[in-house]
């Protein structure tokens, strides 16, 4: 089944006219993005104008989902009408020109389902390009309207560096080119063999194209200058064809069969949305749908064994232990992803170590760390998540092991401080210079917030462990007692995070300070579990305060505007912006928790409920057609007008709204 055209511009806010596309401005600040399966990606700014370093058309992954590497940088389009050349491309140079400007000739950008395609108008005659990317593969396809004569010219880029880098020009490939076809191969001789099928006759190049000016990269406080190599032009007569195509890869088969990948893209959006019975459902939860397909990806492991992943955010996250399991049950279950989200729970099972999962991949695609007290504990309720969906006896007795590993492990105690206290029943983790939580930020030594103690959700996320473990443990026929036991305990003992003096929640009890009264949002789980955790009363006054001083169109603040740490906007160099990631930051992920705990305290029918829900919806659809084009950012400025900051695709974000339209239709259709 494919989608029409029809049925393609009813995804969402994601066709921009002129007036955005012609404003270099607004082109710039809007980025789109397609994503392989394996980890690679294409990603850049809809004017055309490299602005991060994470800009290619080709970023391979050499070990996927890790070592990322950039292989096709650009392409720049000429065309050639009545004698008058026109250049298609835009760039900004290290000396601050922009040349050429040819988003001034950009009449609109769309996505079709997921493909980004641009349409420029010159002279009357419309050039339009679409970009494909699939395992490795890309593509890059042009119609061009009118029966005119028309001379079509393109350069092609190409660089070879890790993505985190730059390229500063030196050695230059070899580049073989013949009959429609060319084989990049640089110095280095590590596997960098490019190979590229076109339509037309090409001309060989060889010259570096230096001084790209990086302006995000600027804004962050980084270098900000790229390099790329000009490999060899291609020219076709339009009279012979008006649909001209490049294909590029690795592969030299796949490149040498030519797929249409852009057929197979609309294919695989429509299979996407059936799979997740979307197809007739509204444009946001559709765009939403498809925008979490970018996520799931494979995992290679040294042995050859290929299991399934998230990635936490693109351009530049790797999967992450704590991501995925927040992000598993919106992404996977909600999109009727259930043999993926099997595989992804068999995946992390197999790396739980003394009661810990990976906290994070690194770039070699190697569990680096497992330094996270929320991820073992996040693991579990997923399974109960997935095991309500799957009812799959048979992979729960597999995974059993590992969630009585670590709970035994929590209770026992394990690395980085984690135990209990059997005083209280509570959870406590941390020690100088770590940070376990998903607040995590650093700067050099310095752990932004540290968090050691008692963290009020760590323990909201213990007790709903041990009920979940409790319930599935009774459907194995194990012994579910000592769970019921211990979560009454935790149960018990948590009643001393309430703070009568602020009407909420204490943020981490029993710290090397005492208790922590900083307003954060992350009561909100707590307050979820109400009234099995909390009394209704203490949690509706802790969900007030939330709501009264966290709460902005599309996320939650991090900390309280009145603190005195309060940093409003994410901004700056490195340090600057990791200092203000959990100091007021705001989140769009806790919309998911915060809508939780509006349904656990009020019902799901309150009228602040539900104007509540439909405002963020509202918010959503209007936050598709800025920054990412069609996914959710990762972060948003704590101040108006919340400009959207850090990863342009986030993972726990899209799952959060995939997950509060998937509980408002299974709410909303409840006997």
């Amino acid at each position: 089944m494919d989608l029409t055209p029809e049925a393609r511009t009813k995804l969402g806010p994601t066709h921009l006219a002129a007036d955005v596309c012609t404003n270099l401005d607004d082109g710039d600040s809007r980025e789109w993005l397609l994503a392989d399966g394996l980890g690679g990606y294409a990603s850049g700014t809809i004017s055309g104008t490299p602005t991060r370093r994470y800009h290619g058309l080709l970023i391979d992954a050499f070990s996927p989902p890790a070592d990322r590497r950039l292989l096709v940088h650009s392409v720049h389009e000429r065309v050639t009408i009545d004698g008058v050349r026109h250049e298609l491309d835009t760039n900004r140079w290290a000396d601050g020109a922009i040349a050429p400007e040819g988003h001034r000739l950009l009449t609109s950008f769309e996505l079709e389902g997921r493909t980004p395609c641009w349409t420029w108008c010159v002279d009357g005659v419309e050039i339009t390009r679409r970009l494909a990317l699939d395992r490795g593969l890309f593509e890059a396809t042009w119609t061009i309207s009118e029966d005119r004569d028309v001379e079509f010219e393109c350069v092609v880029l190409v660089s070879e560096r890790g993505h985190h880098q730059l390229l500063s020009g030196g050695a230059p490939p070899s580049i073989e080119l013949c009959h429609e076809r060319a084989r990049i191969l640089w110095p280095s001789n590590d596997g960098v063999d490019l190979h590229l099928r076109f339509d037309g006759t090409g001309t060989l190049l060889g010259d570096w194209w230096r001084g790209f000016r990086l302006a995000e990269e600027t804004a962050r406080g980084f270098p900000d200058l790229d390099d790329a190599f000009a490999a060899f032009s291609f020219k076709t007569d339009t009279t012979q064809t008006r649909t001209i195509r490049l294909h590029a890869g690795r592969d030299a088969d796949r490149v040498e069969d030519r797929p249409d990948l852009v057929a197979k893209a609309h294919a695989d959006d429509a299979s996407c949305l059936d799979r997740a019975g979307a197809e007739s459902s509204s444009p946001l939860h559709q765009r939403l749908v498809l925008a979490a397909d970018q996520f799931m990806v494979e995992r290679h492991d040294t042995s050859g064994h290929v299991g399934r992943t998230i990635i936490a955010g693109y351009p530049w996250f790797t999967d992450w232990g704590r991501d995925t399991m927040i992000s598993l049950p919106g992404l996977a279950l909600e999109t009727g992803r259930i043999t993926e989200a099997t595989e992804i729970l068999r995946t992390f099972a197999a790396v739980e170590h003394a009661g810990l999962l990976p906290n994070v991949f690194d770039e070699s695609g190697r569990a680096s760390m497992d330094n996270t007290v929320d991820a073992p504990l996040l693991f579990i309720e997923a399974i109960a998540r997935w095991h309500a969906v799957t009812g799959d006896d048979e992979v729960l007795q597999e995974l059993w092991p590992t969630i009585d590993s670590i709970l035994t492990h929590y209770r026992t105690g394990t690395a980085y401080g984690i135990g209990l206290d059997a005083t209280d029943g509570l959870i406590h983790a941390g020690e100088q210079g770590l940070q376990l939580t998903w607040m995590d930020a650093r700067v050099g030594d310095r752990v932004i917030t540290p968090r050691i103690g008692k963290p009020v959700e760590i323990n909201a996320l213990w007790f709903k462990a041990l009920k979940n473990a409790a319930r599935l443990a009774r459907r194995l026929g194990q012994d579910h007692a000592a769970f019921e036991a211990q979560a009454e305990t935790t149960r018990q003992g948590f009643q001393r995070f309430h703070n009568p003096k602020t009407t909420c929640l204490f943020d981490v009890l029993d710290g090397p300070s005492g208790d922590d009264p900083s307003i954060r949002p992350n009561q909100l789980f707590a307050i979820a579990e109400a009234p099995d955790l909390l009394p209704l009363d203490i949690a509706s006054d802790a969900l007030d305060v939330v709501t009264r001083t966290l709460l902005v169109p599309m996320g939650l603040r991090t900390l309280d505007q009145d603190d005195p740490a309060f940093i409003g906007r994410y901004e700056g160099g490195p340090e600057t912006r990791d200092g203000a990631y959990h100091e007021g930051t705001a989140w769009p992920w806790l919309i998911g928790p915060f809508l939780a705990a509006q349904y656990a305290v009020h019902g799901t029918s309150d009228e602040r409920t539900t104007t509540m829900l439909a405002n963020v919806l509202s918010q959503a659809e209007q936050h598709l057609g800025v920054a990412g084009v069609g996914s959710v950012s990762e972060i948003l400025d704590a101040l108006a007008p919340n400009t959207p900051r850090g990863c342009i695709a986030q993972a726990w974000s899209v799952a959060g709204l995939l997950d509060i339209i998937g509980t408002r239709t299974t709410k909303d259709t409840a006997p």
